[in-house]
């Protein structure tokens, strides 16, 4: 009798299949959040670029107020008040002022200062310039010059 050595051919395809079957479970769960992260980190950048473009176009102060959720608030008031009572939406856009930018569930936010603001002229507020860590990722805005990045 000849002693079989390996895997059969039908035990090969029947372990790609359930392979198959978990990756295209599994990879699609891992990334999602991933790149749900990676596109509010891209939604609030615009958003603080927004409000010191509004500051500058308007040539009054526009306040940036975020919490340690995952919410920005843009508004003319340093409370924030108006944006606060604003309802999150998922399809919430920065269109206006005041405005409430609410992001994924599990993202946490920081600022070094809040809330900061930007003047006419588009400088931030404290004027050494603020970081703002959105989903683990630094958004700064450099003293004097307002430049976001």
């Amino acid at each position: 009798m000849i002693a079989s050595r390996g895997f059969s051919l039908l035990e090969l395809v029947v372990v790609m299949v359930i392979a198959g079957v978990l990756a295209a479970i599994a990879i699609p769960r891992l990334t999602d959040s991933e790149s749900q992260a990676t596109w509010y980190h891209e939604q609030a950048l615009a958003a603080v670029r927004f409000a010191q473009r509004q500051a500058v176009a308007q040539r009054r102060n526009v306040y940036v107020c975020i919490n340690s959720s995952s919410v920005l608030n843009i508004d003319y008031d340093s409370t924030c008040a108006v944006a606060h009572a604003q309802a999150c939406s998922s399809s919430a856009t920065v269109i206006q002022v005041p405005q409430k930018f609410c992001g994924p569930s599990g993202v946490n936010n920081s600022s070094t200062t809040t809330p900061f603001s930007f003047d006419g002229l588009g400088q931030p507020s404290p004027i050494g310039g603020v970081t703002v860590t959105v989903s683990g990722r630094s958004i700064n805005v450099t003293a004097q010059t307002g430049y976001v990045f």
